[in-house]
C-alpha cells in the first residue's frame, strides 16, 4: 500500500529507469544543487571528476537544460559577432547533406539518438574513470602529434593507390600517411603504458594522483576536442584562425555536457545532447515543410 509517507520516494529519477536506487541511496534523493548555474561556474573553476553523482529529477533536468541554453546563447552571440567580419554563409554544414539523403524519421533518429549516444559515450564517458581520462589526453596528444608531424614530413602519398587517392581529394582530405604511421605508434605506445600501469597497485596510485592534478587541463582540452570535430561537419573555403569562433557553441556545449555527466550521470548528458539535437531538427523539417528553408 503507498503511504503518504511512501509518496515522498516517488522521485522520478531517470538513471533510475535504467539502473535500480538502493535504499540507503533513497536518503539522497533531495540532495540538490540550490542552483545549477552557479554549481556549475563552481565546477569550472577545479573541475573534478570525483564529485558526488546526484539523482537527475525532471526538475532538475529541465534546470540543466536552462543553463545548457543560456551558454549556447552567448555562444551564438559571440559567432553572430565573428560572423559579420566574416562570409560564414559561404559554407556548407554536414547536417544539410544528411537532411537531403535520408527521410525525415532516420533524419531524426541519426542527430537525436544516434548521434549523442555514440558522440556521449566517446567524449563524456570516460571523465569518470582515471584510466578513461588518460585515454582522452592520449587521444588529444596523438591528434597534436599528427599535425605536427603533418607540417614536417613528406606525406608520401605516392603509396596510396591512384583512385584511392583521387577519391580522397575528391572529398577534401589527402591525409600525410608518415604522419600516420607516426601518430599510430604513439598512440599503440600510449595504450600499452596505461595497460603496464594499470597492472600495479603503485602505479596505480600514482596514475590516481596523476589523473587528480591533469584533470581540469583534460577536461578543458576535451570540450575544446569536441568543438574541433565539430569543425569538421563545415566545408568551404576558409582561415585556419576561424577554427576557433566556429566551435564555440560545441565547446560550450562540452562544458555543459560534461559536467551534467559527472555530476548526474551518463543518462543526463545524453538526453541533453538529444534535445540539443531534436531542436533544431524538427525546425528545420518544418521550415522544408512550409517551404520556409531558404530563411534559415
Amino acid at each position: 500500500m503507498i503511504t503518504k509517507e511512501s509518496c515522498s520516494y516517488c522521485h522520478l529519477d531517470f538513471n533510475s529507469l535504467f539502473f535500480p536506487i538502493l535504499p540507503a541511496e533513497i536518503t539522497r534523493m533531495s540532495n540538490q544543487p540550490e542552483s545549477i548555474l552557479r554549481d556549475f561556474i563552481a565546477f569550472l573553476k577545479f573541475p573534478d571528476r570525483t564529485i558526488e553523482r546526484l539523482p537527475m529529477g525532471l526538475h532538475t533536468f529541465f534546470r540543466l537544460v536552462g543553463v545548457h541554453y543560456l551558454f549556447l546563447i552567448i555562444a551564438m552571440v559571440i559567432m553572430s559577432g565573428f560572423s559579420s567580419l566574416v562570409d560564414l554563409d559561404s559554407l556548407e554544414h554536414s547536417i544539410e547533406d544528411l537532411l537531403s539523403e535520408t527521410s525525415p524519421i532516420a533524419f531524426l533518429l541519426t542527430l537525436a539518438v544516434a548521434a549523442p549516444i555514440v558522440e556521449e559515450l566517446l567524449f563524456r564517458f570516460p571523465l569518470r574513470f582515471r584510466r578513461g581520462s588518460l585515454f582522452i589526453l592520449l587521444s588529444i596528444l596523438t591528434l597534436l602529434v599528427y599535425f605536427i608531424c603533418a607540417n614536417v614530413m613528406d606525406p608520401k602519398l605516392d603509396l596510396l593507390p591512384a583512385d584511392a587517392l583521387a577519391e580522397l581529394k575528391e572529398g577534401g582530405f589527402a591525409p600525410n600517411l608518415s604522419a600516420v604511421m607516426v601518430a599510430t605508434v604513439f598512440f599503440i605506445l600510449g595504450l600499452f603504458g596505461i595497460l603496464m600501469a594499470s597492472m600495479s597497485n603503485e602505479m596505480l596510485a600514482k596514475m590516481e594522483t596523476l589523473v587528480t592534478r591533469l584533470f581540469p587541463y583534460i577536461f578543458y582540452l576535451t570540450a575544446m576536442f569536441f568543438g574541433y570535430v565539430h569543425f569538421t561537419n563545415f566545408s568551404g573555403e576558409m582561415k585556419w584562425f576561424w577554427i576557433p569562433f566556429l566551435i564555440v557553441p560545441q565547446f560550450m556545449m562540452g562544458l555543459v555536457m560534461g559536467y551534467a555527466r559527472l555530476r548526474f550521470g551518463m543518462l543526463s548528458n545524453i538526453m541533453l545532447h538529444a534535445v540539443n539535437n531534436l531542436i533544431p531538427g524538427l525546425i528545420m523539417l518544418m521550415a522544408i515543410q512550409f517551404g520556409l528553408e531558404g530563411e534559415l
